[in-house]
């Protein structure tokens, strides 16, 4: 009997034995460290610093910034914002990563949809855009954001007469929108109709003075249409209005050089490398220019960056070689372009001033095959094959 009332009591003396060594500290329990609250992002502020970042030119910070407020409290309104920011920087695949972030993360969201729409547009990715476009268009068939944002990709893509098709539809869902109004007569001008594309951009501008998009267009229609001397004023207007448009600035160069003004070509085109420095046309163009007034280092330091840039531009090469050789550099102008084609065999234009190259140094015969391959590579309506036809006649006397 004895045994047995023991049994319960030995059971219950381990319990808070246990329970003592858990606790270790003299049965006391260890006591937690208070919860830090996490200080509430001020979203304003941060968007603030983003954009006094971006007026810097502290692209990074304005970036992250954006990245910061998007986080704290996601804003479709703020997505639009940093994408906008990020293509007009040339940041597209950055622009198309925050788009895609939202649109993932929000399906539904037609606006957001076009965002991503616009930067898959600024990246390049034309496939993949027309198919977000197009499922804009397919949830509602009057969705003129989509019509326009699906015309101006397809217009980009090689496709013109899908394109207008599709940005017709958004003027005539949304008429006075001048944006829709300019990608209009944008896809116009691509598809060779100028006068049609005139109509359209001065309608743009009627509602909108101040649209460099449109004003820049219509100073291409124009020129287009052999008015340069209006096309210049239009150019010069697209310039005040967005003094950063390099491509406006471009445009008003080859316009001022179809007048005949080729300092202030030089100087438009030079404004126009400053703030796209990779792009090559810019450079070559740059090139002609000071090649036209006789500076001839910094024309072949033009034409180099032209050949530097990614792709190189298909003609930099031969001018390089042709102001080498004007400039009594003949032989280092033939040693330039044969190595050249030693990967490149099939470039008429470098036959075509290899063969001016060995004529400076009166290797006659070997100018006239040169010369000869150009022919035979060169296209039907290039505007070199009568100068090549006539100095190998030249040079053919001079091998009798």
């Amino acid at each position: 009997m004895a045994l047995a009332a023991r049994t319960p009591v030995a059971g219950l003396v381990v319990v808070p034995l246990v329970a003592g060594l858990a606790g270790c500290n003299g049965g006391k329990k260890e006591a937690k460290p208070p919860k830090v609250k996490k200080k509430a992002v001020d979203v304003a502020a941060v968007l603030a610093e983003a954009r006094a970042a971006g007026k810097a030119g502290d692209v990074e910070t304005a970036h992250a910034r954006y990245g910061e407020a998007s986080k704290a409290k996601p804003d479709v309104a703020v997505t639009d914002e940093h994408v906008k920011f990020l293509l007009a920087h040339a940041l597209p695949d950055k622009a198309v990563d925050v788009a895609r972030t939202w649109y993932d993360a929000n399906p539904a969201d037609s606006r957001g949809a076009l965002i991503f729409a616009n930067a898959l547009i600024g990246s390049g990715d034309l496939v993949t855009a027309i198919e977000v476009a197009g499922g804009l268009i397919d949830l509602d068939d009057k969705n003129a954001a989509g019509f326009e944002a699906r015309g101006r990709a397809q217009v980009m893509a090689g496709k013109v007469d899908e394109g207008i098709e599709d940005l017709r539809k958004a003027v005539e869902l949304d008429p006075k929108n001048a944006g829709f109004l300019t990608s209009l007569g944008s896809g116009l001008e691509q598809a060779k109709k100028p006068d049609e594309a005139a109509l359209q951009l001065r309608a743009a501008i009627e509602l909108d003075p101040e649209n460099a998009r449109a004003l820049r267009l219509l100073g291409v229609v124009r020129r287009a249409q052999f008015e340069v001397q209006e096309s210049v004023s239009w150019l010069m207007k697209a310039t005040k209005a967005d003094p950063t448009d390099a491509e406006a600035w471009f445009q008003l160069a080859v316009s001022q050089n179809d007048m005949g003004d080729n300092l202030e070509a030089e100087t438009s085109v030079q404004k126009a490398t400053a703030l796209s420095p990779t792009v090559s046309r810019y450079w070559y163009v740059y090139g002609e220019m000071l090649r036209i007034n006789k500076k001839t280092e910094e024309a072949m330091a033009a034409y180099r960056q032209a050949l530097a840039a990614t792709p190189p531009h298909p003609k930099a090469a031969g001018k390089l070689a042709k102001v080498l050789y004007e400039s009594g550099k003949s032989a280092e102008a033939e040693v330039f372009l044969t190595e050249l084609l030693q990967t490149d065999r099939n470039n008429a234009d470098l036959y075509f001033n290899l063969g001016f190259a060995y004529a400076a140094q009166k290797k006659y015969k070997l100018a006239v095959d040169a010369l000869e391959k150009y022919l035979t590579l060169a296209s039907k309506d290039d505007g070199l094959r009568k100068t090549a036809e006539a100095e190998i006649k030249v040079l053919r006397k001079k091998l009798k």
